[in-house]
């Protein structure tokens, strides 16, 4: 199963199964939280050097952008939900272009009325 895109609009998918073998990719889910049901759950990040192994009851909170990718071990199937995301501050190359493209926009109406 593929998450893509801003990850904060599938909060409403508030869990997820996961079988032994397969894989879960959620791309883009900075702050979410996840949250072991049932069985064990194996965590990875781009860019991280260390993995995470979650068992039932344990929690998780995707700590950067980027693939972080999910898998079940040990039992045959996995159970995780997730909470929705806290607000994170923008990365520094986010402010960066919300400055440039923040240049080159059209001014709204009323701004141009009162010229």
């Amino acid at each position: 199963m593929d998450i893509k895109g801003n990850f904060s609009d599938f909060t409403e998918l508030s869990s997820i199964g996961l079988t032994r073998g397969n894989v879960a990719r959620i791309e883009n889910g900075r702050g979410t939280l996840l949250r072991v049901e049932t069985g064990s759950v194996w965590v990875t990040q781009d860019r991280s050097t260390k993995d995470t192994v979650l068992q039932a009851g344990e929690s998780f909170s995707i700590e950067r952008d980027g693939t972080t990718v999910l898998s079940a071990l040990g039992a045959r199937f996995a159970l995780v939900s997730f909470e929705p995301s806290i607000p994170v501050a923008p990365t520094r190359a986010e402010r960066f272009w919300n400055f440039w493209a923040g240049l080159y926009a059209m001014p709204s109406r009323n701004a141009m009325e009162g010229l």
